[in-house]
């Protein structure tokens, strides 16, 4: 039908668009080999990422359901205004959007990322001096638990993450996916996938801890952080009476 063929015509415009990196006149050409490379890290990162970070959100949200009651008022008003879960409702969803984003803080998708130095320099206020080809470690999970940066670092408080906080937030202390030109290439699909994903599941029903004060056990991992044995939750479809908290 015409719905399978666009999805047909999509997919290979997408395919051909990354076949034609190969080909576009540059000082660097990507390989054949890199750009498998990518598209599958793509793939791998994106999905790994949406059910570790959908997972630890779903834990926060049932550990705090005063947060999630107010998730969840957000996206219905989404549906009343949109008819759906569209890409410009998410879009305007800033509560949502600030949970992710601090589920990302308590539980970031890798606890620490590395870069090659490519030129000398001293870090300032230090007797420090990287030279070119030494490798830093950045300490994700580090910077954001240091309470220097992030009152009260534990807590799940997702509105320092609103648009009138963010100004508040010091900037390379929030890193879930890297930073600047060389960050995850999957990050707006995984975050995007993530919001869809959970408001979904919020519209539909009620998360809760399947017992009260459980806390998380993270899973030894020399870089995704996953939460070890899964999460346990009650999910209970919503009522009438729920809908109209």
């Amino acid at each position: 039908n015409q719905s399978n063929t666009t999805r047909e015509t999509s997919t290979t415009d997408n395919l051909s668009g990354i076949n034609n990196l190969s080909i576009i006149p540059s000082k660097q050409v990507l390989t054949d080999k890199t750009i498998a490379a990518q598209s599958v890290l793509f793939l791998i990162v994106g999905f790994d990422t949406t059910a570790s970070t959908l997972a630890f959100a779903s834990f926060l949200l049932a550990k705090y359901p005063v947060h999630q009651q107010r998730l969840r008022q957000e996206l219905q008003q989404m549906v009343q205004e949109h008819g759906d879960v569209t890409y410009q409702g998410i879009m305007e969803a800033k509560f949502l959007d600030a949970c992710i984003m601090e589920t990302l803080r308590l539980y970031p998708p890798a606890v620490f990322g590395e870069r090659i130095c490519n030129k000398t320099y001293k870090i300032p206020g230090t007797n420090v001096v990287l030279r070119p080809g030494d490798l830093v470690t950045i300490p994700f999970w580090s910077l954001h638990h240091d309470p220097r940066y992030w009152p009260e670092p534990e807590v799940f408080l997702p509105d320092r993450f609103l648009p009138e906080n963010k100004t508040n937030i010091t900037s390379f202390t929030h890193m879930p996916f890297g930073m600047g030109p060389r960050n995850c290439i999957a990050m707006r699909f995984a975050l995007m996938e993530a919001k869809v994903a959970l408001a979904k599941l919020l519209l539909k029903a009620e998360i809760h801890l399947r017992n009260s004060g459980e806390e998380l056990k993270l899973e030894p991992s020399p870089f995704l952080l996953r939460p070890e044995g899964g999460v346990n939750l009650v999910v209970s479809p919503l009522t009438a009476k729920t809908n109209k908290q």
